[in-house]
């Protein structure tokens, strides 16, 4: 059955695309530019979002094989599908496509990445992808209690009333099958992100992954809610990145409502979305190194974590990032007092990360157990659209601080050795934590001139887009308005990024440094399942 044909979803290999550094491209004979191509598209009220026709559409698909335009997302709001590009630092560019008979021609031949999304939008919406890579379920795997639940007619229930199946592509029966596999049925304390393995000996021979198992349902959930309970859902959506996928929340609905922020309150903002940056870096860390049978690196991580969450809960008001950042402003319990909170981390900081960048680099073993682990290659990361400290980490210049207006005269690029490997991960986050404390010692003398506080917004119709670069990496969001409420939202997290580059690296590693490998990419269920 060819891609994009009716009848049953079947098993199909994920194919990998590179993408090159071409700027133009020929289709049909005609020299084309893919920003140009999208601009000639039909205006819409939103001045960065253009309507395509299917050919042009096709065209486009076409010209992103050799087209290095960074790619955001796809998603679709049940009536079309839309494709987020970024051409320029935080510059948005979308095309849209009406849905005609529930299809559209795919984009994962040209972006590897959107096959996920391709995937998600069939099981929520009933909306199939034409000619695309990989046709098999994402989160639905027949046991909902009706499927394509967003579609304008959802189907009936699943009829799966025993565990989960797994489809395994056409390229790991190639491998031999699956003869392993890690999840949570396996007993261990991950989370719930089946990994499934096909081995010899003790050597991955290729790796597969199985989502859903953490699906909530978040887009319906997003779907024609209240402003104030769409930013409450957001702060939800994936542990670790409360504020980062909060602030970017924000700024999408401020987008929408033409409003901007002053100075105070993004600093205040920036505050949080660091301290959230240095505590997720110190548990990954933590965690990388309990793995390694370095416990006494382990435990220090920790204990700075905690020196730095209990400095800071009677300032911010919770050990937590999130519900501090809402539309409109800042929600702190004393926002007089965060540049004293910034100066007593930055003396946290000056007293205890050097000793730990110190007892890391010396720790007997630990340099030796996580060096040339799951490396990431450049032309990996352009593959999968990887960003973040693992992009960072393999010699890749992305870190949207730098487009920020925030961020002026805070940011300044971590450096470290670009070999991709576990361990050169683990160095760069251990230097973000460094980097962290820097701007927040920075950032302390220029607050306390108000109160930061939050301005009332009124919610206009319109369309936003907000960013923030959390720890792992771009969180984006896309916002529709209508009627005082939020009609539709899209979510861009690093983690389906982290995912494909799982898949990539396992091969020809040994079965007993998966954990290490996956805590080291921040491959998180919550954000994939959605």
């Amino acid at each position: 059955m060819a891609a994009g044909c009716g009848g049953p979803r079947g098993v199909r290999g994920a194919g990998c695309y590179r993408v090159s550094g071409a700027s133009c491209h020929d289709v049909g004979g005609i020299l084309m530019d893919v920003v140009a191509h999208i601009h000639a598209g039909q205006s819409t009220e939103t001045p960065w979002r253009f309507q395509l026709d299917e050919m042009a559409w096709r065209d486009l698909v076409e010209g992103l094989k050799h087209d290095s335009l960074p790619f955001v997302g796809l998603w679709c709001d049940g009536v079309a599908v839309h494709a987020l590009f970024m051409p320029h630092g935080t510059q948005p560019l979308a095309a849209s496509l009406m849905l005609e008979g529930g299809r559209y021609p795919a984009l994962s031949p040209a972006r590897a990445v959107s096959s996920l999304y391709e995937r998600m939008i069939f099981d929520l919406y009933g909306a199939e992808a034409m000619w695309a890579t990989d046709v098999r379920p994402l989160v639905d795997h027949d046991v909902w209690a009706e499927t394509m639940p967003l579609a304008a007619a959802p189907g009936g229930a699943g009829s799966n009333k025993t565990m989960l199946t797994f489809q395994p592509s056409e390229a790991m029966q190639a491998a031999g099958g699956v003869t392993a596999g890690s999840g949570p049925a396996s007993g261990g304390r991950e989370s719930p992100l089946h990994i499934a393995l096909a081995l010899d000996g003790d050597v991955i021979r290729y790796a597969e992954t199985v989502t859903g198992y953490a699906h909530r349902g978040m887009a319906q959930r997003l779907k024609t809610c209240r402003v104030e309970d769409a930013n409450r859902l957001s702060g939800r959506y994936v542990a670790g990145a409360c504020a980062a996928h909060q602030a970017a929340f924000c700024q999408a609905v401020e987008a929408a409502c033409g409003e901007s922020m002053g100075p105070e309150v993004s600093l205040l903002r920036v505050v949080v979305l660091e301290l959230e940056r240095a505590s997720t870096h110190l548990f990954t860390l933590a965690g990388i190194a309990r793995q390694a049978g370095a416990v006494l690196v382990a435990s220090r991580c920790m204990w700075f974590r905690e020196k730095l969450l209990t400095e800071a809960a009677p300032i911010i008001g919770s050990r937590l990032m999130m519900d501090h950042c809402v539309p409109g402003g800042v929600n702190l319990r004393t926002a007089a007092a965060m540049g004293e909170l910034c100066s007593k981390l930055a003396e946290l900081g000056e007293e205890i990360y050097p000793n730990l960048v110190t007892l890391w680099q010396s720790y007997p073993g630990l340099s030796s157990r996580l060096v040339g682990l799951g490396v990431v290659e450049s032309a990996l990361l352009e593959q999968v659209g990887l960003d973040g400290p693992v992009a960072r980490a393999g010699g890749g210049d992305c870190d949207y601080r730098r487009d920020m207006r925030a961020y002026d005269g805070l940011w300044r690029f971590t450096s470290g050795r670009h070999d991709g490997t576990v361990e050169d991960r683990a160095i760069i986050l251990l230097e973000e934590v460094g980097e962290s404390l820097r701007m927040l010692n920075t950032v302390g003398p220029k607050l306390g001139l108000s109160a930061g506080g939050r301005i009332d917004l009124y919610y206009e119709d319109g369309e936003g887009i907000g960013m923030a670069e959390g720890p792992w990496g771009a969180v984006l969001y896309w916002v529709r308005l209508k009627d005082g409420r939020v009609e539709h939202a899209f979510v861009r997290d690093p983690a389906y990024s982290s995912l494909l580059a799982l898949e990539a690296v396992l091969p020809g590693q040994n079965v007993a440094d998966l954990g290490l490998i996956r805590a080291s990419l921040g491959v998180t269920a919550s954000a994939l399942d959605g």
